[in-house]
C-alpha cells in the first residue's frame, strides 16, 4: 500500500516537471514593409526597366529591330 501511493506521488511529480508552459505562436511579420510602400524596394525593377528601354532605342536605330525592351 505504501509502495503504490510512493508509485502515484512519483509519479504525479514527473507529470508536474515535465509539463512546459504554453507559449503564444510567434506573430507573423508584416506583409509590407514601410520601405516596399515608399518605393525603396522597387528600385532594381525600375532600373532595369529604364535599361531595358535605352538598350531597345539603341538597338532599334542600329539595326532596325527591338527586341530588349519587348
Amino acid at each position: 500500500m505504501t509502495a503504490l501511493r510512493i508509485f502515484f506521488i512519483v509519479l504525479a511529480a514527473s507529470f508536474i516537471a515535465c509539463d512546459t508552459p504554453r507559449k503564444a505562436p510567434p506573430k507573423k511579420p508584416a506583409k509590407k514593409s514601410s520601405g516596399a510602400r515608399s518605393g525603396v524596394q522597387d528600385v532594381g525593377r525600375k532600373t532595369e526597366k529604364a535599361f531595358r528601354g535605352a538598350g531597345g532605342t539603341l538597338e532599334k536605330f542600329f539595326t532596325g529591330h527591338d527586341t530588349i525592351s519587348r
